[in-house]
């Protein structure tokens, strides 16, 4: 069952279903997926910045300045590991 929440976002409920994971994401495109991640896209040093501590990194450097939550930022170091092990 997929339930709107009234907060925005959505929660699925599949009984039985034990592993929710993303497939035919590329680690390079996983940083889209983040909203916040917006303004900063494409501003970083490097065009092929992963956005884990390299120099430049205009994300990295919102998260420092308070500007993305650092819960939101390890969210995403997680799942960017798991795409990078998934190979």
């Amino acid at each position: 069952m997929l339930y709107h929440l009234a907060q925005g976002g959505h929660l699925i409920d599949s009984p039985g279903v034990r592993e929710f994971g993303l497939w035919k994401v590329e680690p390079e495109q996983l940083a889209k997926g983040f909203k916040e991640f917006e303004p900063y896209l494409g501003e970083c040093r490097f065009r092929n910045c992963s956005h884990r501590r390299n120099a430049g990194c205009a994300i990295e450097a919102a998260a420092e300045a308070g500007k993305i939550s650092s819960e939101r930022m390890a969210s995403y170091h997680r799942i960017y590991d798991d795409l990078n092990s998934s190979d």
